[in-house]
């Protein structure tokens, strides 16, 4: 196992409560409905579930946020949602969170994204999905590039969030990227098929193997298709490094100076995997902006998405967890 010296480490972990991360992205709410089935429907051949309960969690970009606040960071989320039921209990969830709501910008003409998963026995039997995949007006955009700007000295990275849902474009990208370089901000992104060719100049960017094999045109079928796609795509993004999730495989770093680093799953267990590149992208960028390495962000990373995958549903690692289980079996 890849370890960082264990004083290195504990400075790593101690600084993310200190740091202030932007997230701009696609913001949903997930809906969680919980029963158990006792019956066939006499009206079809489905199941008949009785509510037992239901709850809603951060969802997309929120549960970046989410994980971010967990792990001790500031959380500044600049997101749409809309004028709806739903959008009122998103921004009740972010109240409760203490996360401001303040670049939530409602949009009376979108529907608040929401995943419903209708869930009995701890088996899932349905997901309903609420959602508007248009691209923001411009309006909203001019309103998120606004936040972004206004923002700029208070925070240490940005966090791109994209899920396809209309709030990330190319415009939007060319808006926010070059600026926030130009500041030293590192911008860490974790992308959709749909803004792939876009993401130009940014620090990292953090695919799976279906979105690198996207980006890349490469059919990946062996570890050699991967280098090969990771490369490729780091040359048409001229990006400065790409960090590839592999599930079960754990993660591959490709650093600035064309250095490749292969860092083994730690996940002891796994349950779910909903919403694991969200815990990625949110400790690897904090880790980063706490002055961990590149190589040392991703092992910390890795060592959080072990942690959210042995837990049902999208989770997020409190701090104290994460710094205990990195000393433990990281820090050398």
């Amino acid at each position: 196992m890849l370890k960082i010296p264990l004083k290195r480490l504990q400075l790593i972990l101690d600084n993310m409560k200190s740091r202030s991360i932007m997230v701009i992205g696609d913001l949903m709410l997930d809906e969680y409905i919980w029963g158990k089935v006792d019956r066939i429907s006499p009206e079809a051949p489905v199941p008949v579930v009785e509510v037992q309960s239901e709850h809603f969690k951060l969802g997309g970009a929120g549960n970046v946020a989410n994980n971010l606040l967990s792990l001790g960071a500031q959380v500044i989320i600049n997101a749409v949602k809309g004028n709806d039921l739903h959008g009122d209990i998103l921004r009740k969830t972010l109240t409760d969170l203490k996360i401001s709501t303040d670049s939530i910008f409602t949009d009376p003409k979108r529907a608040t994204t929401v995943k419903t998963r209708i869930i009995a026995h701890t088996q899932q039997v349905a997901r309903i999905d609420k959602e508007d995949r248009s691209l923001i007006s411009g309006t909203m955009l001019k309103k998120i590039v606004s936040s972004f700007r206004e923002h700029l000295r208070e925070i240490d990275a940005l966090i791109i969030s994209d899920y396809g849902k209309g709030v990330i474009s190319k415009k939007l990208i060319n808006q926010i990227v070059p600026v926030a370089r130009q500041h030293g901000i590192p911008v860490c992104v974790d992308p959709k098929e749909r803004n792939f060719t876009h993401y130009k100049d940014v620090t990292i960017i953090t695919p799976n193997i279906k979105e690198l094999s996207f980006g890349s045109g490469i059919k990946i079928e062996d570890y050699d298709q991967i280098i090969q796609a990771a490369r490729k795509v780091k040359d048409i993004l001229k990006c400065n490094m790409i960090l590839v999730t592999r599930g079960e495989h754990g993660m591959s770093l490709f650093t600035e100076n064309g250095g490749t680093t292969d860092i083994p799953t730690t996940a002891k267990a796994v349950y779910d995997v909903t919403g694991a590149g969200d815990t990625v992208i949110a400790c690897f960028t904090l880790a980063l902006a706490s002055g961990a390495t590149p190589k040392e962000a991703a092992i910390i990373a890795n060592v959080a998405a072990g942690i959210v995958v042995a837990e049902v549903g999208a989770a997020s690692v409190p701090w104290d967890k994460l710094y205990k289980v990195c000393t433990e079996e990281i820090g050398g």
